[in-house]
């Protein structure tokens, strides 16, 4: 995809929020596109991952395997994303294995960040870098907050 079309599609996602474009163009060349068809795993969880994914189409699954000594063939499904989510940033983060797989559910579109870009985008603006730091924590923070409500509402129907 060409760069322009790329800082277009940059502009119009929350992470990039706060963010001027003239900002943006100057670090618009680290980022990527990929395309995954139907049924294709983004993400596989326990896998080793080197980037985040923004979504510009589709839709995406995010589920986890029941941990041991349960039957892990079990899958829970998380959430479903779309134009506009950002997944993969936790592994950037942390450094961890990846929590979750991430399906499509149809035809898909990302813009792409490796790790590797993350950390060029601090050397050179690190105002850019302290932007997209804050927008991924607040949605994190946001995805907190759903999980916490959810786990109640499993506890209360424990009881």
């Amino acid at each position: 995809m060409p760069l322009h079309s790329i800082l277009e599609d940059l502009t119009d996602f929350a992470v990039f929020g706060g963010i001027e474009r003239d900002a943006l163009a100057k670090v618009g060349d680290l980022f990527d596109t990929g395309a995954y068809p139907a049924g294709a795993n983004i993400i596989t969880e326990g896998d080793k991952g080197d980037r985040f994914y923004i979504l510009t189409s589709g839709r995406v699954q995010v589920s986890v395997r029941c941990p041991p000594p349960n039957d892990s063939s079990v899958e829970t499904v998380l959430a479903t994303y779309e134009r506009g989510s950002t997944f993969g940033e936790m592994e950037m983060l942390d450094t961890q294995k990846r929590s979750a797989t991430v399906t499509a559910l149809e035809p898909t579109e990302a813009i792409e960040l490796t790790n590797m870009g993350f950390y060029n985008i601090f050397l050179r603006d690190a105002e850019v870098f302290r932007m997209m730091i804050l927008n991924l924590a607040r949605d994190l923070s946001r995805r907190l907050r759903i999980a916490d409500q959810q786990l109640a509402l499993v506890h209360i129907g424990d009881e």
